[in-house]
């Protein structure tokens, strides 16, 4: 990390572990409660004629959004997304998921409409898809950030590694040997977009501000980052996932338990 960076970051000196418990859709009967973080993978499925199906819930600004995309594929993953947050949105609160209003707060986040839920039962979520796979994570009581990439989708040039690493970064990738180098740029990609997913700010910080550790063998991990981030209130873990997959999950808690839930279909997804 440059001087420049390092004068306006925080530098993170603690990591806490994360325990994980898989469980299938239909255990799931309770909202994330506590430090608990509800973690659903989605299969992507590429059928537009299937958009019927979940038609109803979206709402006309996402029918909009959808139909800006040019690739069938590209447009399925957004609608599935929104729709299975629906369902699993719906399964938590106990209402129809054509009644769950989802708004962006002032940073573009999705969000519970605030107006429509008790405090007591305000869910934080985030939604990512790449490739074959849609990821949605959920809890109660704190703000929480995922990203899946595949490495083919990602892709690695020297143009792109110097926009998104710190110097210490580019130090420690240069010291990797090649064939860990496309692993390692992807834990760095992933690991700073959960992370900025969960704050909201999103890919607008100065992604060289902030530092990651990038060995693909070691536990994903937030160096530093701005002040204004407040990055020690926020933890990284990587997700087990097949390659040429990466998934990292960021969560602004100081222990968790992540629930790690399959589905063979976002239909599985019942309320």
């Amino acid at each position: 990390m440059s001087s420049d960076d390092c004068s306006a970051s925080v530098l993170i000196v603690r990591r806490i572990s994360m325990t994980t418990t898989p469980m299938g859709p239909d255990q799931v009967c309770s909202f994330p409660a506590g430090n608990r973080v509800h973690v659903w993978r989605i299969p992507l499925e590429v059928d537009p004629a299937s958009a019927r199906e979940f038609s109803d819930l979206l709402t006309p600004v996402e029918h909009a959004r959808a139909a800006r995309f040019v690739r069938d594929e590209d447009r399925c993953r957004f609608q599935i997304g929104r729709a299975a947050t629906r369902r699993i949105l719906g399964k938590y609160l106990g209402v129809p998921p054509a009644q769950v209003g989802i708004d962006p707060d002032q940073r573009g986040k999705p969000q519970l409409h605030a107006t429509r839920v008790p405090l007591d039962r305000q869910v934080h979520f985030n939604i990512t898809h790449s490739g074959d796979w849609i990821l949605a994570a959920f809890a109660h009581g704190f703000p929480v950030g995922i990203d899946v990439e595949s490495i083919r989708a990602a892709g690695t040039t020297e143009d792109l590694a110097d926009y998104l690493m710190s110097d210490g970064e580019r130090r420690a990738f240069n010291a990797l040997p090649q064939d860990q180098r496309p692993a390692a740029f992807l834990q760095c990609w992933t690991s700073k977009e959960a992370f900025l997913k969960g704050t909201g700010v999103g890919l607008t910080a100065a992604l060289r501000s902030i530092e990651v550790a990038i060995d693909p063998d070691q536990p994903a991990q937030l160096l530093a980052a701005p002040s204004e981030l407040r990055p020690g209130d926020w933890q990284l873990h990587r997700l087990k996932f097949a390659a040429p997959y990466a998934a990292i999950l960021a969560v602004a808690a100081m222990s968790a338990e992540i629930v790690d839930i399959s589905v063979d279909s976002w239909r599985d997804i019942h309320c």
